[in-house]
């Protein structure tokens, strides 16, 4: 008897709008094969190729199959199938824009997440429906997406609320996010969704770890509270997570993929403990605020983010909370704050200081193995573009946001990472910008001959 996971490919499947084909990945779950009667929860996970198997260096995946392997396995979620869809990489339309395409790409990139929508709902969905044995309805129907796929699985899912009763986006690509020395913020933001203009009967799971770069929590956040303010329930219509030390690559959302999969598909269980995190010294002037980060753990492995709490301050003069536990200086001083959540508590204490900044500047450089030719630059974290500053040199300065924290591998372009000297995948850098900071680094390998001989002076 077969009581493995299997994982099917369609070859070729074709979109017809988009004029293109695609490999569709489905993952089918343990004792799939020897249930015939039983049927199914499904979810449409895009960039399907980087959902199941092994990563290797600048193919990294998820590792989806042996998280949901796992739930099933400790009897905390039932089996589900899920439908991998490979991503078509943009040439001239990106179908994970909806509606707008960044300002930086539009002048090359259109949008063609219509007609990819149309393809999920009208030409994939009845596929596996027919050819599976799935529960068809909306309430078990997913959508899961990452980044730019989680920009789509955001408007796809409230667009389509009879389609999709779940809908779980990691790491949303909600802000274009630019570094801009001449702004105040220094940052330049574009918004890229369009928000619904009423609540749906869908649960939404929506994630961001707090180092992404220039992908910031506060943004995700932001739009969380905007759903609320739309009749959306937290803990049962939405849950948000806000991951401390994750990054915005596979790796880090395979680590946490578990997480929307319990909480849609599975069984989350009870609360067992609570804590506060996040910045704990603010500033009365400067653009230095703070927000509590309370999470709270189940006895499943569950976490999430408390969107809304009893939070109370000892010392109100001194500084005080909102219930979606926004920090705001009164004065200068020290408060503690404790969150009740049931019969939980969590305490800290926090600092408001005179003035704090709410940017600091990072240095960074970089050296390169000798080459006959170099490239004109190189790129560390996201938006740290690095200029050739002579030989194998290379130098940048930027203003970030205070407290971003970045996981990155030096790049000489699209997914073309650095690697050891054996071509093989390196861990990646980590850096937390708390103050001001000067960092050097030594680049080993660009992985393949190719990379080694650059392509430009």
């Amino acid at each position: 008897m077969n009581t493995h996971s299997v994982i099917e490919c369609v070859e070729g499947f074709k979109a017809s709008r988009l004029d293109n084909t695609r490999k569709i990945f489905v993952y089918l779950p343990p004792g799939y094969k020897e249930h015939v009667d039983h049927r199914y929860p499904v979810l449409y996970m895009h960039a399907g190729q980087r959902a199941f198997g092994h990563s290797t260096a600048g193919n990294e995946t998820w590792h989806v199959d042996q998280a949901a392997d796992q739930l099933i396995a400790q009897g905390l979620m039932d089996g589900l199938i899920i439908v991998g869809i490979a991503h078509v990489r943009p040439v001239t339309h990106n179908e994970f824009y909806h509606f707008i395409a960044p300002a930086r790409e539009a002048v090359s990139v259109g949008c063609s997440g219509l007609d990819y929508e149309h393809f999920i709902i009208h030409e994939l969905k009845p596929f596996i429906d027919e050819h599976y044995r799935t529960l068809p309805d909306k309430d078990n129907t997913g959508l899961l997406g990452s980044s730019a796929a989680a920009l789509s699985t955001f408007h796809m899912g409230t667009r389509h609320p009879e389609i999709f009763g779940k809908i779980i986006m990691l790491s949303p690509f909600f802000v274009d996010v630019q570094l801009d020395e001449t702004s105040e913020s220094r940052l330049q933001e574009e918004n890229m969704y369009l928000m619904p203009e009423s609540s749906a009967p869908i649960q939404m799971w929506m994630d961001i770890g707090d180092a992404e770069g220039l992908f910031l929590p506060s943004q995700v956040r932001g739009i969380t509270h905007q759903m609320l303010e739309l009749g959306y329930k937290p803990g049962k219509d939405i849950a948000f997570l806000e991951q401390p030390d994750a990054g915005h690559q596979e790796a880090d959302w395979g680590e946490r993929v578990h997480l929307p999969l319990l909480y849609m598909f599975g069984r989350i269980g009870n609360p067992v403990s609570l804590e506060l995190k996040g910045r704990d010294v603010i500033g009365l002037r400067g653009g230095m605020s703070g927000h509590v980060n309370a999470l709270l753990h189940y006895d499943s492995g569950f976490t999430m983010s408390v969107l809304e709490g009893e939070y109370k301050s000892d010392q109100p003069d001194v500084l005080e909370v909102r219930p979606n536990g926004g920090l705001v200086p009164v004065k200068t001083g020290n408060a503690v704050v404790t969150l009740k959540v049931g019969a939980l508590s969590a305490s800290h204490m926090y600092t408001v200081v005179e003035e704090l900044s709410g940017h600091v500047t990072v240095c960074m450089s970089a050296e390169v193995p000798f080459q006959d030719i170099y490239d004109d630059s190189i790129y560390g974290g996201m938006g740290m573009k690095l200029l050739h500053a002579g030989g194998g040199r290379y130098e940048g300065c930027f203003e970030v946001p205070r407290d971003s924290g970045f996981r990155f591998r030096f790049t000489r372009g699209f997914r073309q990472f650095e690697t050891d000297a054996d071509g093989k995948a390196l861990p990646n850098r980590v850096f937390r910008a708390h103050d001001n900071l000067s960092l050097h680094y030594k680049i080993q390998s660009w992985g393949s001959t190719a990379a080694k001989a650059g392509n430009r002076r």
